[in-house]
Formats: C-alpha cells, sequence, structure tokens
C-alpha cells in the first residue's frame, strides 16, 4: 500500500448538535488524515465556534467560512479547490465514521492506479445517535468488472456520499456544477444529487478502465433526518437524476449535453406523467422508512403498497441495496 496524505472535507451549515461528534470520530482514525478541512457554510449557530475551539487542540483542522449561505454544490466545490492533499474525501457534519474507515480506503486507493475512488456501505439512521438505525445501505460495484460493467451499460453510478476519490479527476471534469437553472424561487438545482452527477462524469474515464469500488462493509453510519433536503424535495432530486443520466448518454455518444432547461422543455406528457408516477413511489419509499422508524408500522405497510402499484422496480432495487436493520 502507498501512503496516502488525505484531506477530508466535512461542509457545515446549522450542526452544532452533531458536528463535534463528527470531527472525534475523524481524528479518531487508525489511519489520520493530514488535514480536516472545515468549511462552514454561513451558519447561524455555535457551528464555527464549536470547529475553531477543536482546531486550537488539533492542528489537522482547518476551518473556512463561507460568507453567506451559498449551498452545497458551491460549498464542496470551494473544499476541492482549497484542500492541501489530492486524495480527498467529503463528510457530512452530522455522520460518524468507525474508526478504520480511512485506512481501508487508503489500502485501496493507494495501491490501483486504475481507481477512481472507494466508498463503502453505511449504516443509516434517522435518530440523534447512531444506535436509532433505519438499516443498512449497500451501494456501489464491489469489484472492477461490475464497475466496468455499469460504464458499459450507461448506468447511473451511484457511490456513497462518503467516497475517497482523486482530487485531480474531479478538478478535470469540472468539479461540482453550479448556477444550473438560476429561478425566481431561489431554488438551488445545483445543490440536488451533485455527487452522482460528479461521480457519472468522472466515471466517462471507463473508457480508459478507470473506475470506482465499493468496500462491502459498513465503515460509517449515515444520518437521514426526515427534513433533510433529499427528502423535502424528491421530485427535484429525482428530475436531477434523470437529466444527469440524459447528459451521460449524450456525452459518451458524443452529442453536447443539454442544459437543465433544454432537458425540462424536452418532456413529451407522456414521459411527464412517468415522472409523477415515479417521484410519487419514490416520496413514499422515503416516508415508509420514516414510519419504520417511529414504529408506524400500519402507515408503513399501506405507503410500502403505493410503492409497489406505483413503481414495482423501485421495490426490487431497494431490497438489493438496503436491508432492515436487526
Amino acid at each position: 500500500m502507498r501512503a496516502l496524505d488525505v484531506t477530508v472535507i466535512v461542509c457545515c451549515y446549522n450542526a452544532e448538535r452533531t458536528i463535534g461528534d463528527t470531527l472525534t470520530s475523524l481524528a479518531q482514525q487508525t489511519y489520520p488524515p493530514k488535514e480536516i478541512l472545515v468549511i462552514d457554510d454561513g451558519s447561524t449557530d455555535r457551528s464555527a465556534e464549536i470547529v475553531a475551539e477543536r482546531a486550537t487542540g488539533d492542528g489537522r483542522i482547518r476551518l473556512l467560512r463561507n460568507t453567506s449561505n451559498r449551498g452545497t454544490a458551491f460549498t464542496r466545490q470551494r473544499g476541492l479547490n482549497e484542500a492541501a492533499c489530492e486524495a480527498v474525501l467529503f463528510f457530512d457534519s452530522d455522520d460518524v465514521a468507525t474508526p478504520r474507515l480511512l485506512e481501508k480506503q487508503v489500502s485501496l486507493l493507494g495501491k490501483d492506479p486504475s481507481l477512481l475512488g472507494v466508498g463503502s456501505y453505511a449504516t443509516y439512521f434517522a435518530s440523534e445517535q447512531p444506535s436509532g438505525g433505519l438499516g443498512h445501505q449497500r451501494v456501489g460495484a464491489t469489484s472492477r468488472a461490475a464497475a466496468l460493467h455499469q460504464y458499459r451499460g450507461n448506468k447511473l453510478v451511484f457511490m456513497a456520499p462518503v467516497t475517497m476519490f482523486w482530487r485531480r479527476d474531479a478538478l478535470a471534469v469540472g468539479g461540482y456544477r453550479q448556477n444550473l437553472l438560476p429561478n425566481p424561487a431561489g431554488l438551488r438545482y445545483e445543490d440536488y444529487a451533485e455527487d452522482l452527477d460528479l461521480w457519472c462524469r468522472m466515471a466517462d474515464l471507463g473508457a480508459q478502465g478507470r473506475h470506482f469500488i465499493t468496500i462491502p462493509e459498513a465503515l460509517f453510519f449515515y444520518r437521514k433526518p426526515v427534513g433533510s433536503l433529499s427528502t423535502r424535495n424528491v421530485a427535484v432530486m429525482q428530475l436531477k437524476m434523470r437529466w444527469i443520466k440524459d447528459c451521460m448518454v449524450r456525452r459518451r455518444k458524443g452529442a453536447g449535453e443539454r442544459t437543465l432547461a433544454e432537458f425540462l422543455a424536452s418532456r413529451t406528457p407522456i414521459e411527464r406523467w412517468a415522472d409523477w408516477r415515479s417521484d410519487l413511489a419514490a416520496a413514499s419509499y422515503k416516508r415508509a422508512g420514516f414510519a419504520y422508524a417511529k414504529r408506524h408500522y400500519l402507515r408503513m405497510g399501506l405507503l410500502l403498497a403505493l410503492v409497489a402499484v406505483t413503481s414495482p422496480k423501485l421495490i426490487l432495487q431497494k431490497l438489493k441495496t438496503q436491508s432492515v436493520q436487526s
């Protein structure tokens, strides 16, 4: 294994209740990061103060502050630009790493030059503590053959948000896109599925045999609060994912990408009807998960029945990638 210097980038917004546990889990890694870069995105609580206090006792922690709330895509791009190391890992300010997360990721990324990045499975939860688990998330190809099969089939590249990757590869494909669809409501389309968009553009390097891989072991606790961005705006998330797929297919055919506005305008009435059914199924599945966490089993059953009617394919997909916490 080649030793790697790693920057862990933590994008933080109003996370005073959780940022301390997150930083503790990163500071206690068996493979210590060279840098823990925390970017506060205009928090109005004590998040930045807590990080600054931690930094006085740990020289690896570096705090940057946005002058106002700029959103996920802007803050992640700033992290890419500012990171001191070529191996980078984004970590949410309310998640918790197991002690060997970085060690196991570095052991793969440092020895295989064909790798774009290394993710892992996760245990996801909705409560204040990881013990209040919803279940396990199993996302990403676990072998080179499976990853290149995804590339050849033009499949979306789903990876865990906690994926260690090469900064230079991300910057080479344009990093995190900005200002995708300015609108009067101020909705930041760039902040939805921004990591999926980046993974798919990086995965174009599959033409050269480059690929992502996932460690089939839950190495971090992934918080999914009921009010998270993806939970509140499922339809926007689904729209963004369809556009990402459209862009990916067009790129690989040698055609130019369409803007998000052009893609929206191209949807036929039949496609919009299918989109509505898919969005309803996705939203219902998320609500079913939170009903399970609250032990509202009747509500969960009714929601899953709705999913089965509107999108049986989604049920099959989730059975492959998720399991209930035992």
